[in-house]
């Protein structure tokens, strides 16, 4: 059985305050709880909140994390300071991303927390801290994890999670191929290859049991936006469709997005999931929100 909680589900940049109270604004970060497993997926601001709970959780006892990260944007590593289990001795911190481009996982990560910006460097922390850049699928225990580029400006991975009974996939900052390439190219063999592509990412999350994917944009929004990473919710629903997934959750809200911005958002989703007579099931993800699978 996996346990999902989500602790940030904003993109870009932290957005708290009285109209996103619904959806939160913390960025990225869920935890999965699968078996006696703890995964985490990226360490936005929503990071500290978990920490704050794992140290009330563990106190003194050993304790083994695995935390995942899609990339390196700020948004996606800026809790990872603040995240309190990394002060203390009695953490194992099992960090995992994508290949860097010309700088480390590890080297991004001590940037990050330079003295130029943050007062304790990563070499002052006290968890035993590893990383390690994925490049295969490999195990946690029961746990299978796969992992498939993404098409955004950084080195990007999403996650799919089996753990031999139900399948959890953690895709975020997405852009379809189809429309930078056809941008670029403004040929017709450029947008059928970029079809072809997405046609990739449609068969990672095929028959998921549930997918948390990015909808940071309607496409109206997208328009005057196309290269910047992300994807209009239409988008993600068609795959969705396409890919047979069981259970939706869109993630990665825009900041400027208040909540009933974004129940519009997941109104439109269901009404054009309604409207293939589509049997996928789709909800935004909420900070708080807690999923069961199994």
């Amino acid at each position: 059985m996996m346990t999902i909680r989500f602790w940030g589900t904003r993109g870009s940049i932290a957005s708290p305050g009285k109209s996103t109270v619904k959806y939160g604004g913390n960025t990225a970060c869920v935890e999965v709880r699968a078996g006696n497993q703890i995964l985490i997926f990226d360490a936005g601001t929503g990071i500290r909140d978990l920490g704050n709970l794992l140290l009330k959780e563990f106190k003194t006892k050993p304790a083994t994390l695995h935390l995942f990260i899609s990339h390196t944007h700020w948004d996606h590593i800026q809790g990872f300071p603040f995240f309190m289990p990394a002060y203390f001795k009695n953490f194992q911190i099992n960090v995992y991303g994508p290949p860097a481009r010309d700088k480390s996982l590890k080297d991004l990560f001590k940037f990050q927390m330079d003295s130029e910006y943050f007062p304790v460097p990563l070499g002052g922390l006290n968890a035993q801290i590893t990383m390690q850049e994925i490049r295969e699928p490999f195990r946690i225990g029961d746990v299978q994890i796969t992992s498939f580029f993404m098409n955004h400006p950084a080195m990007t991975l999403a996650y799919k999670i089996f753990d031999g009974e139900k399948t959890f996939i953690y895709a975020t900052d997405n852009e379809p191929y189809r429309y930078t390439l056809n941008a670029v190219r403004k040929h017709p063999m450029a947008t059928q290859y970029g079809v072809e592509l997405d046609q990739k990412f449609i068969d990672f999350i095929s028959g998921a049991d549930f997918v948390v994917c990015e909808a940071q944009y309607t496409l109206e929004e997208y328009r005057s936006k196309v290269g910047w990473g992300h994807s209009p919710v239409e988008s993600i629903v068609e795959f969705a469709i396409k890919a047979n997934v069981k259970r939706l959750a869109l993630f990665h809200h825009d900041p400027s997005h208040n909540d009933a911005a974004i129940d519009a958002i997941v109104t439109h989703a269901q009404k054009l999931l309604s409207t293939q007579k589509s049997a996928v099931q789709c909800i935004g993800a909420a900070e708080g929100m807690t999923i069961h699978l199994g």
